[in-house]
């Protein structure tokens, strides 16, 4: 049995969509023999019957082809693509990045849940997601991501020191990112690209960098996880619950400490494995690292250096292949572990 992993091209985004996806198919292909398939993401192709046709020409019967999703194509080009992996006796098992309908899309949940219900297996991040998702017909058998998105770095290995800087990288839309005109009590640095709004005072902003750039500039201190406008618990605030934030996977593989919203699904993970802070609201921010003393840091710290290596290597990717494998070869529902 041939395993196969489709990818996207790495040079089309700085966003947190493009990088999980081709280092999830860099890792496979490295460490567990995996064949990539290039593929067209993001972008819909109206001639997806023959693209999907020359995509199935080239995998043998009784293969695998694990699906990254969603992949901003067209339900109709997804949905042929896993019937014609069917045709051909081809299982087809989806890694979910994101659900669109829960962070407020386009899509429905309906429309998610009617796609997800014909693959072979998939993976969900959280056990929130699932529960909403079944109450909305999710019948396909899944397992549930257990820790964050692997973050593949060639920059140099860092160990932070403790400081009271926060460190903020991300879309920087008001809709997104508007809370951040309200921190005006800590030093705050806020990185990455679509500034549409004046930060407070105590803020600096300082552009758009890449990966690779801005991870040698987290040194210290923490970075902050956290979404939504500031007014409102608007559809990115509430999407905290079901998913994995990628800025984890960025503080981590820098060594820096991450800040989350305690209710998160990324605030409870923190706290199961002492590797950062968690607030119930950023009103909580300037007390909360105000009163983490260096011993108190560097307990953390260590934690975190654990996560750094983990997240830099591949582990959270293969262990979860690994478990998808296993299910499909008993073909069996496999046990969901409650990450709360």
């Amino acid at each position: 049995m041939k395993n196969y992993i489709i990818t996207t091209d790495p040079f089309i985004s700085y966003d947190g969509s493009i990088k999980p996806r081709t280092d999830i198919a860099d890792i496979l292909s490295n460490n567990m023999g995996f064949q990539k398939i290039n593929y067209p993401m993001f972008m819909k192709d109206q001639n997806y019957h023959n693209l999907n046709e020359n995509v199935m020409a080239k995998i043998p019967s009784n293969s695998v082809i694990y699906f990254q999703f969603p992949s901003y194509t067209s339900t109709d080009q997804d949905l042929d693509l896993i019937q014609k992996a069917h045709d051909k006796k081809v299982k087809i098992v989806a890694i979910v990045h994101d659900i669109n309908s829960l962070r407020g899309f386009k899509e429905t949940i309906t429309e998610d849940v009617f796609v997800l219900n014909h693959f072979d297996l998939i993976t969900l991040p959280s056990i929130s997601a699932a529960n909403e998702l079944k109450n909305h017909g999710l019948e396909v058998q899944f397992i549930i991501q257990k820790g964050p998105f692997d973050f593949i770095s060639s920059s140099p290995k860092q160990i932070s020191y403790h400081s009271n800087k926060v460190s903020f990288a991300g879309n920087l839309s008001k809709e997104k990112a508007g809370f951040l005109t309200s921190i005006d009590n800590v030093r705050l640095v806020v990185y990455v690209s679509n500034l549409t709004f004046k930060l407070s005072n105590n803020s600096r902003y300082a552009g758009e960098r890449s990966n690779e750039e801005l991870i040698p500039l987290l040194t210290d201190g923490y970075g902050l996880l956290w979404d939504g406008d500031g007014v409102s618990e608007n559809s990115f605030k509430k999407y905290e619950k079901y998913n994995w934030q990628y800025k984890l996977s960025l503080y981590l593989a820098a060594g820096i400490l991450p800040i989350a919203d305690i209710n998160s699904n990324v605030g409870k993970w923190i706290i199961k494995m002492n590797c950062g802070v968690v607030l119930h609201n950023l009103s909580e921010l300037k007390s909360a690292i105000d009163n983490i003393n260096t011993s108190e840091y560097q307990v953390m710290l260590r934690n975190v250096i654990v996560q750094q290596i983990r997240i830099r290597y591949g582990y959270y990717t293969i262990m979860m292949i690994k478990e998808i494998n296993a299910s499909l070869a008993k073909n069996v529902m496999p046990e969901i572990i409650n990450n709360k």
